[in-house]
C-alpha cells in the first residue's frame, strides 16, 4: 500500500490539510512521511531574501504539527521550480504517494496560469492525492502567520 509518503507544503491552510491526511496514510500503512518545501528560483537569480528562512521555519511548524512517536517524519528543503522538484524528489526517493494541497485554482485563470498541484499529478510516476479546504473556507495561512517574524511579504 502507501508507505513511503511525500508531503509538499509551503505553510497554506491546504499544506497543512494535506500533511495530516499524508499523516493519517503513513501511520495507518505503518509507513513514513517526508515533509517537502521548495524555495522557487527564478531564471539563474537566487532565492529572495527570507525565503529560505520561510522555508525552515514552515517545515518545523509542519513537524511539530504532525509530529507523533508512530511516525517516521522527515524534513527537506530543495530549489527551483515547485512541480519539477516535487516529481524529481517524488521519483529519486521512490515515494508510493504525493498528498498535496489543491487551492481550486479552476477556469480560465487556472488554465492560463496552471497550478503546481495539477502540473504534479500530469507528470508524476505515483499516484497523486490532492486535499482541499471545505467549501467555503477561505485560506488565512495561519502557519505562516503564526510564524513571529514578518514573512508574509511571500502570500
Amino acid at each position: 500500500m502507501f508507505k513511503k509518503i511525500l508531503v509538499p507544503v509551503d505553510g497554506s491552510d491546504s499544506s497543512v490539510t494535506a500533511a495530516k491526511v499524508g499523516a493519517e496514510l503513513a501511520m495507518k500503512n505503518e509507513g513514513s512521511l517526508k515533509l517537502l518545501y521548495v524555495v522557487r528560483q527564478y531564471l539563474a537569480q537566487d532565492a529572495p531574501v527570507g525565503a529560505v528562512e520561510l522555508g525552515k521555519a514552515v517545515l518545523e511548524k509542519m513537524h511539530e504539527l504532525i509530529a507523533s512517536s508512530d511516525l517516521a517524519v522527515e524534513t527537506e528543503m530543495a530549489y527551483g521550480n515547485p512541480a519539477s522538484v516535487i516529481v524529481f524528489t517524488a521519483n529519486k526517493g521512490e515515494y508510493d504517494l504525493i498528498v498535496m494541497g489543491s487551492r481550486g485554482i479552476g477556469g480560465l485563470t487556472g488554465s492560463l496560469i496552471g497550478s503546481v498541484s495539477q502540473s504534479v499529478s500530469n507528470l508524476a510516476n505515483c499516484p497523486v492525492l490532492l486535499t482541499r479546504l471545505s467549501k467555503n473556507v477561505a485560506e488565512e495561512h495561519k502557519i505562516i502567520k503564526s510564524i513571529p517574524t514578518d514573512y508574509n511579504i511571500y502570500l
